[in-house]
This record gives C-alpha cells, structure tokens and sequence, in this order.
C-alpha cells in the first residue's frame, strides 16, 4: 500500500483539527479506519485521543501528587513500519500545532518523545535517557517477534511507566490503558492488573467511567 493511498483513509491531522468542530454531527470523518494487513484494524485519532489522555490524569494518584512541570509522553514507534511511523508523525504534528497551553495537562507542559524500537540503543536505556512518565504503543509489526509487546511491557514495569494504546489486542497484553473506537464513540479501557504493575493508581471514581480488560493467563 502506498503513502498517498493509506492518506486517503487515514485521519489526516490537519482536517483532523477542523473536523473536530463538528465531530456532533460527522463522527465517521474525523475516524475512518485503516487496515495493516488482513482484517487488522484500528482506529487512530491523536487530537481526541490526547483529550482522553488529559481526562484520564485527572484521576491518576500519583500524577496528581506529582511536582513535576513536563510529563514526557514516548511515542514508541518502528520506523521500518509505514503504518507506525505514520502514527509517530500524527503526534508530533499534533505538538507543533497546538499552543503550549493546549498542549498540558493542568499543572505540566506534555512533550512527545519519538521512541524507535528498531533503534540499536536499548529501549530501557531510552525510556530512562528521555525521562518518559508515559508510553504511546502504535500499531506495530508483529509478525516476526510475537513476543515485542510483552517484552515492552516488563521493561515499562520495571521503570514504572505507565503504558497506553489504540490498539485493544495490546491491553491483553499488559498495556494499562486503551482507547478503544466502539459503538460509534471512543471509550476507555484498562487492565486494571496491568496499571498496578505500572505504578498508575486511578481513583475509584475513574474506574467507574471505564471498561474493565484483563492480561491473557
């Protein structure tokens, strides 16, 4: 599939941005769906998807005790993948499009951190170079390491990074937290068993608001 065919499907930041005013009454244009290969799909919306994020540290504990002024969100990415670094790009077209003010989250300025996992430099030393608080997961190419996800998810344990995605199969996985597009709306889903091992500590009042998944085993 070609760069200029996948953008006549894919959300398109800039319309992205415009669409948003009449997201009430146009729902289908600001999320079509895109396939990777065979009957994958999944639905990607950074500007909505930023809006969820910035709810959802409301309720964050942890966060919300936090003196911290940057909250460093990586974007982990494959750049020998179209459809991932597309996503990679999305969001950092999102940065540099907003005003520092919409780009925050109450008291703390976001800053998004490309994270390349076909990089050379170990990904454990990248999370703890570049200070990140939160990690991104784009779809990413699975087929000859079935085993990445999880992999990427000790390492977040470890260092205590809380994990989120737009790709549901990843929360079965160990990823913390989803965007999922389902009944014509985005709704929140989290691996309750997931966030703890992440250190992510949501108030009861948060989890009301959102669907419940589970590791696999």
């Amino acid at each position: 599939m070609s760069k200029g065919c996948f953008r006549q499907v894919r959300p398109v930041l800039s319309l992205s941005l415009i669409f948003l005013l009449v997201l009430p009454v146009f729902p289908h244009l600001l999320w079509p769906d895109y396939q990777s290969s065979g009957q994958q799909k999944y639905y990607l919306n950074p500007v909505r998807e930023l809006q969820l994020l910035k709810k959802l540290l409301v309720f964050e504990r942890n966060w919300k005790a936090s003196t911290e002024e940057v909250l460093v969100v990586g974007i982990l990415y494959q750049k020998s993948s179209q459809i991932s670094s597309w996503a990679l790009e999305d969001w950092l077209n999102l940065q540099q499009s907003l005003s520092p003010e919409e780009f925050s989250v109450e008291k703390a300025r976001l800053v998004i951190q490309p994270i390349d996992l076909d990089s050379a430099q170990p990904l454990e030393k990248n999370l703890s170079e570049f200070k990140v608080r939160l990690l991104y997961l784009t779809p990413l190419e699975l087929t000859r390491k079935p085993g990445l996800v999880p992999t990427v998810i000790k390492t977040c344990e470890k260092l205590g990074i809380g994990t989120l995605t737009a790709v549901p199969e990843y929360l079965e996985a160990g990823v913390a937290l989803g965007f999922v597009w389902q009944k014509d709306r985005y709704q929140i889903f989290i691996n309750l068993e997931a966030a703890r091992a992440q250190h992510l500590n949501f108030s009861s009042q948060f989890l009301k608001l959102t669907t419940v998944r589970k590791t696999n085993g």
